[in-house]
């Protein structure tokens, strides 16, 4: 009982172990875990690789695997069978491991990220969105709740693609809204760009099958390079867990000018766009921190009546060819920021006023509008009907 104890315990360790080695092979590139997962997984394995303590390992289970097998023709015994398919199981895994390990570790780290992201902008620029059908059909959650209104629709060219700047929203529950809006009526798929923590968490895959990547300048510039309408959010998780005591709908950029240096390097024109309608729908209950970047957890509640129109806005391009691609000069990204700046802040201006003056803002207030108006055909063919039979009579 002690050796098969100590066998089950020797099983476990090793595929822990192999757990941890695909997690941090498979932990997405962008990920700011990303580097200190193959630095703890390489430090690890090379000490197997200079103490031959990989032979050892892999001895022991091909000899556990045998044993175990043999076990179970002599005695038809299931437990032994089951020991001997997870330890066979381990050896495989293991054996390709190692094999991969041996290759990684004649490479650096840095190496070995730098080529995970190229094959990450490869793919990055080989994205091909969901057909309108689907991305419709993608948006169902949202319909029984919220209701969109966009604004300036209209002033979007065709067939030029934008560096798309807005605010974000508690959440960021209005950027699948957001892209469907310009899928749907303008035939434009925007790249999102995400802040890195997005890819450590399960939300990862999610926003990357909306098109949605890493928000570096390689990233950026692989994008741009290929003519790819692109959609960033300046104020990032700043403005998505909003602290409570900030004012709703208020840009957290701070001194940022990333996104007017992308625009100004490709001559990219500038799309300001606005969201109104996502943030009164909760009401804070706490804010809890989170030990990132100065971020806290924002805590809110919400219920039927709060529920509500989602607005949105587009402003007029703004140019910037006419800095002629010099992206390091500070004083045209300072312009070009403020710019965007002032042009959004004028767009949520604009929809809270109309938010405020429409009657149909709340989603109880829509329904209530569509039971009075089909109550009111129904009155109308019923009236109609009844006419018709009088001219009969």
């Amino acid at each position: 009982m002690l050796l098969l104890s100590i066998v089950d315990s020797a099983l476990v360790a090793i595929n822990i172990f192999n757990a941890f080695v695909l997690f941090a092979q498979l932990h997405p590139v962008e990920s700011p875990l990303k580097k200190h997962l193959l630095d703890r997984m390489l430090r690890m394995v090379s000490g197997f690789h200079s103490t031959n303590g990989v032979f050892v390992v892999l001895l022991s289970l091909l000899c556990t695997t045998t044993w175990s097998a043999t076990r179970y023709y002599q005695e038809d015994d299931a437990a032994m069978l089951i020991r001997a398919i997870i330890s066979g199981y381990s050896l495989a895994c293991t054996s390709i491991f190692v094999k991969l390990s041996h290759q990684m570790l004649k490479l650096s780290i840095d190496r070995l990220l730098e080529l995970e992201k190229e094959v990450a902008r490869h793919d990055i620029c080989n994205f091909t969105p969901p057909t309108k059908s689907v991305m419709d059909a993608l948006m169902t959650p949202y319909k029984p709740f919220i209701s969109v209104e966009s604004t300036g629709l209209e002033r979007i060219p065709s067939n030029t693609p934008h560096l798309f700047v807005s605010n974000h929203s508690l959440y960021g529950i209005e950027m699948p809204l957001l892209v469907n809006q310009l899928y749907q009526y303008k035939d434009t798929f925007p790249r999102g760009l995400a802040d890195h923590i997005h890819f450590a968490t399960l939300n990862g895959p999610i926003i990357r099958a909306f098109g949605a990547v890493d928000g570096t300048k390689e990233n950026v510039d692989a994008l741009m390079e290929k003519g790819e309408s692109v959609l960033v959010y300046p104020g990032g998780g700043h403005e998505v867990l909003k602290h409570s005591k900030v004012p709703r709908y208020e840009l957290m950029w701070k001194q940022r000018v990333g996104f007017a240096r992308c625009a100004i390097k490709h001559g990219y024109p500038i799309l300001p766009c606005a969201c109104v309608g996502t943030e009164d729908m909760f009401e804070s209950v706490c804010d809890i921190p989170v030990g990132y970047r100065g971020l806290v957890a924002p805590i809110s509640v919400t219920k039927p009546s709060k529920l509500q129109k989602v607005y949105f806005w587009f402003g007029a391009p703004i140019e910037t060819k006419q800095y002629n691609g010099e992206y390091t000069r500070d004083e045209y990204a300072q312009e070009v920021r403020d710019k965007a700046k002032m042009a959004i802040e004028a767009g949520i201006k604009e929809l809270k006023a109309r938010q405020a003056n429409d009657p149909e803002r709340y989603t109880v207030d829509q329904y209530k509008s569509k039971i009075r108006s089909k109550f009111s055909s129904s009155s109308v063919s019923a009236a109609v009907s009844d006419d018709e039979h009088s001219k009969e009579d």
